[in-house]
Order: structure tokens, then C-alpha cells, then sequence
């Protein structure tokens, strides 16, 4: 029984924080009939799940006085869910008028079957209370076997539906251009799946019992803890379309620090010009995407603040040295730029430098064309011998200069 109730009743603690998670982020929507559609999906199956545990079994029994009502309680939501996950992928694919010609079939036949169901339940004799094996345990008693089959053939109608048409969406040209869409509806149709073969299993167990064959009622059993797992890909599934667009590549994630650890260097050895303006942002302390947009932006603000100090005469050197050395144009403007900042960040400035306004210094920008360049800034500062010799020739004309 452990084993039992740690399945479903994790599932179901999932299920639970799903539908408080949606229930939340479209509350502002209530009334569209695709939010009641999926709300109604997640709250049937989440419950479905959490009530199907052993230990929640005999509290809804011994509750409502009924042996066995937890069976009818859950194998309706069961249906309910089937019938609420079919409506919501039709609601997904049509326009709402031309989903509700065909949603009004399935609410109307899955309320009658629902009804069926609780009819069957009471006029049978089941007063002995089984957990986990109710089906096969009163699998030969009529009412009982009418009972689990058209549970079983509407909730795989009803999941099968859903990952018919989930499937079909996936494949549709407007949706397959959005691909964290389509992948989000493959992963309903995996939801749907789980389902249908618990419901397959079932039957085909069903069928064998009513032949006098149990040596297989072990798969009916074991059938409902895997249409429990079948929460998972609907977590996965209602999450993609929201997060999966946001979500960065690995590899462009592990760029974003080799930018950061490019730049450190440079960034700590200008950020006496202005440390005022160093910004991390409460939580985005191990998000390289904002390190480094905050480090480029920091990065211009203090050359800004250091250009009034900038000094001709060791541009002019650093570019005669790099064209000597056969750089490229892009090379040639990094170490120009470095040996410009080496000096004026070093040297005692007789001026106060000008301040870039506080309202011009914006986070969030797109600052990807920039990355480049000032990588290639921050190695000749750090690295390149042209910028030691300019800056060391600029140094020796002061000193020169200054002894005349």
C-alpha cells in the first residue's frame, strides 16, 4: 500500500500546485471557455489522482458512510477529466462556435455517462471495501462490469481524442512555426496516452475475467499508477509554451560567462572611475546574461566618464605599433581603445570627468553587438604588449616634458 499512496499522492500534490498556479495566472480570464476547459482539465485529473490514493480511499469511505464510494468518486473524475481534456484540445483547434457544436456532444454525453455510472454503482451489491483491486475483485457481478466498462470506453475516447487531435494540431503549419507550441501540444498528446493504455489494460482485463481468466488481474492493478504519471507530462506540457521560449540555450548560457570572465578583469580595473554605479540585481547574481549586460554598461559609462582624458599622442602611438604588427581593423581599434584607458584610467586626472545622467543608464538593453568588441578591448588591456609600450612611451614624454 506504501507504494500506492507515495504515487498518487505525489502525483496529486502536483496536480494541486498546477491548478493553483493556473487558477492564478488566469484569473483574469474567467469566462473564456478554453480557461474553463483546461481549469476543468487540471482540477479532475489532479483530483482524480490525490483521491485514488489507499490511505484517502478509506477516509472518503468511511466518510460518506458508503462502501466502495471512493470508486465512483474517482472513476467519475477520471471521466470527467477524459471529457475536459477532449473539449479543451477541440477549443484549441477550432473557433469557439464550431468547438461548441462539438463540446456540447461531449458534455452531454459524458454527464450521461456519469449518470449511468452512480446508477450502476447503488443498484449493485459491493459492501465490502476494496482499495486497489475493486474492479477485478466485482469484475463478474453485471452491474458492476457495465459500471467499469463504459467508464473505461469513455475515458479512452475521451483521452484518445485529446491526443488525436493534439497530434493533428502539432502538425498544423501556423502551430509547427512556434515550436515551443508544438512541442507543449506533443506533450498533451503524451498526456493523453498515459490514460489510454490504463483504460486498454483494464478492459482487456475486464474482458478476461468475464472468461474466468485472473491470472492477469495484476495488470489492473498496477494500470492506475501509471495513468498517474501521466501528471507529469501535463505539467511539462502546460509549462512550454509559457517558459520554454524564455528558456536560453546551454550554450549560449556558457557564452554569457565566458563574457563575464573576459571582461572581469577590465571591469575591476575601471571601476574606481564610478563604483557607484555597479549593479546587481536581487536575484541575478548567477545569471550571466544580466552580469554581462550590467558589466557593458558599466563599461561605457566609465569610458564615457574618461574620454575628456583621453590622450592623442597615445592613440597615435598605438595605432602606428598595431599597423606594424599587421592587426586587423577590429584589432587595431581594441588596443587603440585599451591604451587609451590604461592611461586615462591611471593616470592622476586634474579635471573632474563628466557624469553620464543616471536616467541614460538602462538595464535591459540589447548589448550583444557590443560583447565582441569589448572582449577584445579587455584582452589588450590586459595582454597586449602595444599597449604597454604606448602608454610607457606616453609616460616617459610627460616625464621628459616635465624635466624641461
Amino acid at each position: 500500500m506504501a507504494i500506492f499512496n507515495l504515487i498518487y499522492l505525489s502525483c496529486g500534490v502536483v496536480g494541486l500546485l498546477l491548478l493553483a498556479y493556473k487558477i492564478r495566472a488566469l484569473r483574469s480570464s474567467w469566462g473564456n471557455p478554453r480557461v474553463v476547459a483546461l481549469i476543468s482539465t487540471v482540477f479532475f485529473g489532479a483530483f482524480a489522482v490525490l483521491f485514488a490514493a489507499p490511505a484517502n480511499i478509506t477516509w472518503i469511505n468511511s466518510t460518506s458512510g458508503v462502501p466502495n464510494f471512493a470508486a465512483l468518486l474517482v472513476y467519475s473524475m477520471v471521466v470527467c477529466f477524459a471529457g475536459a481534456a477532449f473539449a479543451l484540445v477541440l477549443y484549441w483547434r477550432y473557433p469557439a462556435v464550431q468547438a461548441w457544436q462539438r463540446v456540447r456532444l461531449i458534455l452531454v454525453s459524458y454527464t450521461t455517462v456519469v449518470a449511468a455510472m452512480a446508477v450502476l454503482f447503488f443498484s449493485s451489491d459491493i459492501a465490502e471495501e476494496r482499495q486497489v483491486d475493486f474492479d477485478t475483485y466485482y469484475a463478474g457481478q453485471p452491474t458492476i462490469a457495465v459500471f467499469l466498462f463504459i467508464y473505461l470506453v469513455a475515458t479512452a475516447v475521451g483521452c484518445g481524442g485529446q491526443a488525436y487531435h493534439c497530434r493533428q494540431g502539432a502538425r498544423d503549419e501556423a502551430i509547427s512555426a512556434r515550436p515551443w507550441l508544438a512541442r507543449g501540444l506533443l506533450w498533451y498528446c503524451a498526456t493523453g496516452l498515459f490514460p489510454v493504455a490504463f483504460a486498454v489494460i483494464k478492459l482487456v482485463v475486464l474482458l478476461l475475467n468475464w472468461a474466468g481468466e485472473h491470472r492477469f488481474d495484476v495488470l489492473s492493478t498496477a494500470a492506475p499508477l501509471m495513468a498517474s504519471l501521466g501528471m507529469i507530462p501535463l505539467v511539462i506540457a502546460m509549462a512550454l509554451p509559457a517558459f520554454g521560449p524564455q528558456r536560453p540555450s546551454p550554450s549560449l548560457w556558457l557564452r554569457r560567462w565566458r563574457t563575464y570572465f573576459a571582461l572581469r578583469p577590465l571591469h575591476r580595473a575601471l571601476v574606481h572611475v564610478n563604483p557607484a554605479i555597479v549593479l546587481v540585481a536581487p536575484g541575478k547574481f548567477l545569471n550571466p546574461h544580466h552580469r554581462v549586460r550590467r558589466q557593458i554598461i558599466e563599461l561605457n559609462d566609465w569610458r564615457w566618464a574618461l574620454t575628456p582624458y583621453f590622450d592623442l599622442t597615445i592613440g597615435e602611438a598605438a595605432t602606428s605599433l598595431a599597423r606594424e604588427a599587421s592587426l586587423t581593423k577590429d584589432e587595431v581599434a581594441a588596443v587603440v581603445e585599451a591604451a587609451q584607458l590604461r592611461a586615462a584610467g591611471t593616470s592622476g586626472r586634474s579635471k573632474p570627468a563628466k557624469r553620464r545622467p543616471a536616467a541614460e543608464i538602462v538595464d535591459g538593453t540589447d548589448l550583444n553587438a557590443e560583447h565582441d568588441r569589448w572582449v577584445r578591448i579587455s584582452r589588450a588591456y590586459q595582454h597586449s604588449p602595444i599597449v604597454d609600450a604606448a602608454v610607457a612611451d606616453a609616460a616617459r614624454v610627460e616625464a621628459a616634458g616635465g624635466m624641461d
